[in-house]
């Protein structure tokens, strides 16, 4: 049973069930008939609810001066749940007979840090003004922030704008200066038994339900001096230039993903079969000691082909060049199906083939894996020959939609398993696959593509056509005759398709980067040659800076100047 579910069915589905019956009580005649939380909460949230829920908590604290948190972030990367990916959550631990627990969902930006930061806000906001507080947290990551963003005064407007998360440390260190809190951040250890840590861990995670995300007012933060807002939506409170740039490769990955061509490898990617952190990388990376070598050439074009579904097959020959290849588009092997990209890798007449080459490649990544194995040296062979990748070669079975990914160029987290099964660190194993995929790349090429090729020369031959007749092709061949051919072709028409466009690299490659029409804005917003501020504050009144928002940017966003 999900923990979500468990927990939901046991009763604890609001951020309220786990707050005592009857709160606990301080005498203190020092507790001034209006608290400043309840304004500040109020200028902090956007949701009513949420507010007013924060509010009775503080009334409830107000009478006590020290006070001991534990908070938790839970962050859920598949979001199988119900509700949202990040949930925070946190108790108080010092109190008599019982304490007081919280928790809320958050969205944008999703990880575990961010759910922490979140957590820490949310505790510090319904603390007495003048409190002493210490908070135990399981994130060192949010211990390093909190000290690295508390010293606002000395960061300038650009370097805190690549502080992760800015909005939430700016709204943190306003509190502590609003309510003169005195704050001391704690590690915990995680999972470990805790009483409390465990509280405030089931918090986290049944937070991720809340249907209603918690959200920051930052326009009245002294020290949020510019936000971009994505969209009139999502506001940027990161580091712009990467923030803005993931956003971009996620889109450039959207148009790949949404070619027509390519949607046995949308399939893939929505069943999580293919990396792509890895896979980027790869498409990236030299094999070759030479960084202008040819061979590197021909080495990204056979993985831009492959990864794309574009190698010169006879059917792809054949809507470039209707007038020499005439509709003669059988396989080279079988000669039943038109030979395609797809069926390339599938033809039962290279079976074989493809079988040797996946054995012999998982025999070099048995002795790869036991000459750099941090663990588990003894079942490295099993490893490899029972996973999907893999077994099908060796015991002889059809072959499995993952080694498919392999032949296309693809990194498959299945690949990766085998690698994380015996490498301590990812670090270690990107210097170990490169290299590796570097070779099965050549090993493919030469094994397959090159024994196809070698028939397709042969009845190239035949047919009286050179390599001269393709690059020549325009001039053999009149523009009537190659519109005539371009017009018989048939048309196949899918309504459930986007219209067809040319290969997008949707990897970070600065090249096509810098060509997209947000790369200006970016850098104006956001440069490494201005060390005092953003671009726009050095602008001059006579540069319509709303006109370059308008006409060069899809942005939405305003500036806040305190």
């Amino acid at each position: 049973m999900a923990f979500n579910d468990h927990l939901i069915q046991r009763g604890y589905n609001s951020t309220v069930n786990f707050r005592p019956i009857h709160p606990p009580i301080q005498h203190n005649s020092n507790v001034p008939n209006t608290l400043r939380n309840m304004d500040l909460i109020t200028k902090l949230f956007d949701d009513l609810k949420i507010s007013e829920d924060l509010q009775d908590i503080a009334t409830t604290l107000a009478p006590f001066v020290d006070l001991e948190f534990f908070t938790d972030g839970s962050y859920d990367s598949t979001n199988s749940q119900a509700g949202f990916s990040m949930g925070y959550g946190w108790t108080t631990s010092n109190l008599f007979n019982s304490n007081i627990t919280y928790n809320g969902s958050l969205q944008f930006f999703p990880s575990l840090t961010k759910a922490e930061t979140m957590a820490i806000l949310t505790a510090l906001v319904v603390c007495p003004e003048f409190g002493k507080i210490i908070i135990h947290t399981d994130s060192q990551a949010a211990i390093d922030s909190f000290h690295k963003s508390k010293n606002l005064h000395t960061i300038s407007p650009r370097r805190f704008n690549k502080i992760n998360n800015n909005i939430l440390w700016s709204s943190i260190h306003f509190i502590i200066k609003f309510l003169s809190l005195k704050v001391k951040l704690l590690k915990v250890k995680a999972h470990s038994g805790h009483q409390f840590n465990d509280i405030a861990d089931i918090q986290a995670k049944l937070g991720r339900t809340q249907p209603i995300p918690t959200t920051i007012i930052h326009d009245h933060l002294p020290n949020q001096t510019i936000t971009l807002n994505w969209n009139n939506e999502i506001p940027l409170d990161k580091d712009v230039r990467k923030c803005v740039g993931t956003i971009l490769n996620y889109r450039r990955l959207d148009n790949h993903l949404n070619h027509a061509s390519l949607e046995s490898i949308k399939d893939d990617t929505k069943n999580l079969l293919i990396n792509w952190a890895l896979s980027s990388k790869w498409f990236n990376y030299n094999g070759r000691n030479d960084t202008t070598s040819p061979l590197h050439t021909k080495d990204l074009k056979w993985k831009i082909r492959c990864s794309t579904l574009t190698l010169p097959t006879l059917d792809i020959l054949n809507r470039n060049f209707p007038l020499l290849i005439k509709d003669r588009t059988q396989c080279l092997s079988c000669h039943n199906h038109v030979e395609t990209n797809i069926h390339l890798w599938e033809c039962s007449d290279n079976y074989e083939l493809i079988k040797s080459s996946f054995i012999q490649m998982g025999d070099i990544l048995i002795n790869l894996l036991k000459s750099h194995a941090d663990r588990l040296s003894l079942v490295i062979s099993d490893s490899i020959k029972y996973s999907p990748t893999f077994r099908w070669a060796y015991r002889s079975e059809p072959i499995h939609p993952v080694a498919f990914l392999l032949l296309k160029s693809y990194i498959s987290n299945d690949l990766l398993g085998i690698f994380r099964a015996h490498i301590n660190t990812m670090k270690h194993i990107v210097k170990l696959i490169m290299p590796y995929m570097h070779q099965c790349s050549i090993l493919i090429k030469i094994h397959i593509w090159k024994a196809r090729n070698q028939k397709w020369k042969a009845l190239r031959d035949v047919w009286g056509i050179t390599k001269k007749s393709f690059t020549k092709y325009r001039d053999i061949f009149s523009r009537n005759q190659r519109t005539a051919a371009a017009l018989n072709r048939p048309v196949v028409i899918d309504n459930n398709r986007d219209m067809e466009r040319g290969y997008i690299n949707p990897f970070n490659d600065f090249r096509n980067f810098k060509l997209d029409k947000d790369f200006l804005f970016i850098l104006f917003s956001s440069s490494n040659f201005l060390h005092s501020g953003s671009f726009f504050s050095h602008l001059d009144e006579v540069f319509s800076f709303n006109n370059v928002i308008i006409n060069n940017s899809p942005f939405n966003f305003a500036i806040y100047n305190v």
